[in-house]
């Protein structure tokens, strides 16, 4: 479906974004780095993460088979580590630990200076998003799901500190995506895709708490959460970003945005939303809260064909995207300066 025609769907009672902010001003975005990575990492990306104080990047390249560990202030390639089918990642700087879901069924735990194994945790295979929960400790892990031959999934917790299982949650839908925590509350808010439905969770029981119907868009990926307002941020594969009321999940807003969307990120000192997919010629679309219930974009930038996933690094002031090989285009890092105040 093309920007236009997914627009046209939403009514105009629902959709209070101006279009016209982001043709003001600069862009959202301004590119610093376009690194190239090396011809054998070759395929797509899932989700990364990023150490600020280090500068490094940690980086799953799934087709590669690989977490490559990437210099973000050179480029360079630091150390690339073996992993079946790496998908997602959480990093302790604390800990000194990098947690890697892995798709062949198990979540990694490696030194994150040695790059050494310390060790492997069993969970079914299709491990993919992964959440963490600075409160306690705890990393979120989904698994199962279709390709473990079930009409649900799971969702593992782990003790970061510990290493080791302390729950395990079922959740219906054979399809769970990203998963959002809650900082001055209970929840844990997780993207029942299969079922076109938002799973509430209590982190602390790990008991189902409400599911929440998606209604007017397709395929909710990922979520974001702004606690003062009492909004999540729903971003939906087929070009909507629904905003939902946190409290009981009401349906307030419905915003376009760009095809294939694969991360959100929202930054509380802004108050800005940060979303990327790699449909068509792949796109960040960045979009200020001005409340609760009024929007406008400040404008899409062009990242490369296939890029869906990035980061936000406000630490750093920084907006990072990695783009896959294609063609005689190598694997890239696009590293981001995010443009003061419009």
């Amino acid at each position: 479906m093309s920007r236009n025609a997914a627009v046209g769907r939403v009514g105009a009672s629902l959709l209070t974004i101006s279009m016209g902010a982001a043709a003001a001003g600069q862009p959202p975005l301004l590119l610093e780095h376009r690194f190239d990575l090396p011809v054998t990492i070759q395929g797509h990306f899932d989700h990364f993460e990023v150490d600020p104080a280090g500068q490094r990047l940690f980086g799953t390249a799934v087709d590669a088979h690989q977490l490559v560990v990437i210099n973000l202030e050179t480029g360079q390639l630091i150390r690339s580590i073996p992993v079946d089918t790496p998908r997602a990642v959480v990093y302790r700087e604390d800990l000194g630990r990098l947690y890697v879901t892995d798709g062949a069924g198990a979540l990694r735990i490696y030194d994150s200076k040695s790059y050494a194994l310390v060790k492997s945790l069993k969970i079914e295979v299709d491990a993919d998003p992964i959440a963490y929960d600075p409160a306690n400790g705890h990393v979120f892990a989904v698994n199962g799901g279709d390709k473990a031959g079930h009409k649900y999934s799971h969702i593992t917790v782990f003790d970061s500190v510990a290493e080791r299982q302390i729950a395990n949650i079922k959740v219906a839908g054979d399809e769970v995506e990203g998963m959002t925590v809650e900082a001055n509350g209970p929840r844990l808010f997780a993207n029942a895709r299969a079922l076109n439905q938002i799973a509430v969770i209590d982190r602390e029981t790990f008991k189902p708490m409400a599911i929440w119907p998606i209604k007017g868009a397709k395929q909710n990926t990922v979520a974001a959460l702004d606690e003062q307002t009492r909004r999540l941020f729903v971003a939906c594969h087929e070009g909507h970003l629904l905003v939902l009321d946190s409290d009981g999940g009401k349906q307030v807003r419905v915003l376009p945005i760009g095809q294939e969307a694969d991360y959100i990120a929202f930054e509380p000192s802004s108050r800005k939303i940060f979303v990327s997919g790699g449909g068509g010629h792949g796109w960040v679309d960045v979009i200020q809260e001005e409340d609760g219930d009024h929007y406008h974009r400040l404008g899409e930038v062009t990242t490369e064909p296939g890029a869906a996933t990035s980061h936000l690094v406000s630490a750093l002031g920084k907006y990072i995207v990695m783009a896959p090989s294609a063609g005689n285009r190598p694997a890239r890092v696009l590293v981001y300066k995010i443009a003061s105040e419009q």
